[in-house]
């Protein structure tokens, strides 16, 4: 009965620890992805957990499982009761139909119920195998050290936070490689170990743990490895992390040096001198940028485009320009001008937006693609330096909350620094104005190469503030916008491309540039209420192309006219509610990112299905593998080889050694069963062999294995 107890506190262990590993790798999904109710795989995982470790018949286990995979389905996608039959048949017919998308490689296709479903029925083997890892083979450490990866590549590569759950992952793995280490030496030298071996253990890994936490621990070798990774790959890679400048995703750790790339990204026939934009960003980490608010991509009128960066400026309107794209990589987005009104082009496609970042794409048939060349309509602005003087408050709730925001951890000399730059100016236009000139006439200088990189406890501004005082084009936007910040001005960050390199005027008098990676370039705006978002320059040797004149007043009326706060507050509350609401309908995840998840998860539920029943068949294919390499392929057969084929398939035979039955008396029963006398004979000389030297008895071997081959014949139909 003790024994008994013991067995089931270890298992009760196991099994306990094994869910949380599995649960590491659920936790990142709303992160990382638009995943929506993922406790729902989290519930189905610890039940799949719980029917293992209660030991029910497979004929009750199996259905409970699949009834329970059926209600959380039913619960996500469909309405009414769960008892009613009816979506039972709409159930079936996607699985059909998706199934058949599913063989002819039709991935796109496949339904978020459907791909909820492999995924169910992925986290059902997953914890089938996890089980069998830790009840029946003891060993557990490959599946571990995976999930310890998995956590680095993701805390690595994406905006996932991953430094709790190491630890945690660390936790669990001491304490289940030391409980399978004693369940295996309990069981290989019939140790009796009790229960409470346990507390010693837990309290060892907690010693470990609170000494390497608190221990000293040296600096990061490599500043920022994913930059490290891409110029090593590119073989750009001399001694230190050097990236290639160009247009990148990932912005949340900025730093670091770069070489110029000439690499053409698109050529543009200009009328007038303007930055090309991509995209901006709101959220600084304090080591760099991310977008905290993921709106679905929403069709737009290629014919009437408004972006909403101003509300009321005056402008040259109907301005025309052609690009040609030459070389865009990985990134097939539209590059235009502040005051974008159309795009036109020859090929049928849709022009999607990302409402929060001002992101263009072009879409075909449901794909992304990149135009090979297209033509642009907007509106050049003519800012008013009179009418921002006047625009010096009234910003509304939304504008604060995204776009004033600032770590909770930022130095407070940042903040002095920026009411000493500003401490005689009175209006937002002329605090704006002071921290762009305020780099030119304090000694910051634009560097590429020797560019430091913040250390993990420094902030990345105020390193570059007051330690270098040495970056490019990231470090002097980055650093105006924290400024803007610390004084309650809403400013956001801002990427694309500057002007280019002029090559010739055409003949109509415009001017061809071509635009390079080494032109990518980031830049500042801030929000002027009244009026929108106006662009700011603060990068030495940067010259802002916009037109900001004292002439150009919007007339009284305009101003007065400008859309209510409390309305654009309104406005983009209900556009919030809504893109919540949207990504709350959708209920899986796997979309937005470039990783192929789907052929991937695809290829990993049927590797995972045939992985687990190979295990759980073991003993009826592998007797059959081993007669196969020794009849065909003539592989010489192994002691272990030899015995383990003939076990088992005596085994499958119904033959099975009992409990306290020894070898001998084994084989006299065998001999028995088969009529035969070849398995006692082996036998007799397996007992020499196992007390002598095997070089030396090579003759009585190959009688071992004349005797073997002549009993395989006899158990095998």
């Amino acid at each position: 009965m003790t024994n008994h107890r013991r067995f089931n506190l270890s298992n009760i262990v196991l099994y306990l620890l094994g869910f949380i590993l599995i649960w590491e790798w659920l936790r990142p999904l709303e992160v990382v992805t638009d995943t929506a109710n993922s406790i729902y795989f989290v519930i189905f995982t610890a039940i799949c957990f719980i029917l293992y470790f209660l030991k029910l018949p497979f004929l009750l286990s199996m259905p409970l499982r699949f009834i329970l995979l059926l209600y959380i389905l039913h619960d996500l996608f469909f309405e009414g009761s769960f008892l009613e039959i009816s979506w039972l048949y709409s159930f079936y017919e996607d699985i059909v139909i998706n199934t058949g998308a599913l063989f002819h490689s039709q991935w796109f296709e496949m339904s978020d119920l459907y791909r909820s479903f492999l995924f169910l029925i992925l986290l059902w083997v997953m914890s089938y195998l996890i089980h069998y890892w830790l009840i029946h083979a003891k060993r557990i450490f490959g599946f571990y050290l995976l999930t310890i990866i998995y956590l680095g590549v993701l805390d690595t590569f994406t905006k996932y936070d991953a430094g709790n759950a190491i630890v945690r992952t660390i936790i669990i793995g001491f304490i289940m490689l030391g409980t399978l280490q004693m369940l295996r030496l309990r069981e290989k030298e019939e140790v009796k170990i009790r229960s409470y071996w346990l507390v010693p253990l837990s309290l060892m890994v907690a010693l470990a743990l609170v000494i390497g936490l608190n221990s000293p621990k040296a600096g990061p070798q490599w500043p920022d490895p994913v930059p490290f990774l891409k110029s090593a790959a590119k073989g750009e890679f001399n001694g230190r992390s050097v990236n290639k400048i160009g247009y990148g995703i990932d912005d949340s750790k900025l730093g670091g040096a770069f070489i110029n790339d000439d690499t053409t990204v698109f050529t543009a026939e200009v009328k007038k001198a303007h930055y090309w934009r991509i995209e901006s960003k709101d959220y600084y980490t304090g080591k760099g940028w991310i977008i905290t608010e993921s709106y679905p991509k929403t069709i737009i009128d290629k014919n009437y485009i408004d972006l909403g960066i101003f509300e009321n400026v005056t402008k040259e309107e109907n301005i025309s320009e052609k690009v040609n794209v030459k070389n865009v990589g990985d990134h097939p987005h539209i590059a235009y001008p502040l005051g974008l009104r159309a795009l036109k082009t020859d090929q049928n496609v849709q022009v999607l937006m990302e409402r929060f970042s001002g992101k263009l794409f072009t879409e075909k048939n449901g794909n992304e693609i990149q135009l090979d060349s297209y033509e642009i309509v907007y509106d050049h602005p003519l800012f008013s330096i009179e009418a921002l003087k006047l625009a010096n408050g009234g910003d509304n709730a939304y504008i604060k909350e995204f776009y004033a925001q600032l770590p909770e951890n930022l130095p407070i000399r940042v903040k002095d620094l920026a009411k000493k730059i500003t401490e005689n100016k009175a209006t937002r236009y002329e605090k704006a104005k002071a921290i762009e000139s305020y780099f030119a006439a304090n000694g910051f200088t634009y560097e590429t190469k020797n560019v430091a990189v913040p250390n993990e406890d420094q902030d990345y501004v105020d390193q570059f503030l007051f330690e270098s005082k040495k970056g490019y084009c990231d470090n002097f936007s980055t650093s105006m916008i924290v400024l803007l910040r610390s004084l309650d001005i809403p400013a956001r960050w801002v990427k694309g491309y500057t002007q280019g390199d002029f090559l010739k005027v055409l003949n109509d008098d415009t001017k061809l540039y071509e635009v390079k990676n080494s032109n990518a370039h980031s830049w500042v705006e801030v929000y002027f209420p009244g009026i929108g978002w106006i662009p700011f320059e603060p990068t030495q040797g940067f010259s802002d192309p916009n037109v900001f004149t004292e002439n150009t007043v919007p007339p009284a009326t305009q101003v007065d006219q400008a859309e209510d706060p409390q309305n654009e507050q309104k406005k983009q509350e209900e556009q919030k509610k809504e893109s919540k609401d949207n990504k709350k309908n959708s209920r899986f995840f796997l979309n937005d990112l470039n990783i192929p998840f789907k052929e991937i998860g695809i290829f990993a539920v049927v590797a995972a299905l045939l992985a687990g029943l190979l295990v759980k068949f073991k003993t009826k294919w592998y007797p059959y593998w081993i007669i196969m390499n020794y009849r065909i392929r003539k592989k010489k057969l192994e002691e272990k080889e030899v015995f383990d084929t003939l076990f088992l398939l005596l085994e499958n035979k119904g033959m099975k050694i009992q409990g306290g039955e020894t070898l001998r008396e084994y084989a006299v029963r065998v001999d028995e069963y088969l009529g035969t006398s070849e398995m006692k004979k082996i036998a007799g000389i397996y007992e020499r062999l196992l007390y002598s030297n095997f070089d030396e008895k090579a003759e009585e071997w190959d009688a071992v294995v004349e005797l073997w081959e002549k009993l395989i014949k006899k158990i095998l139909p």
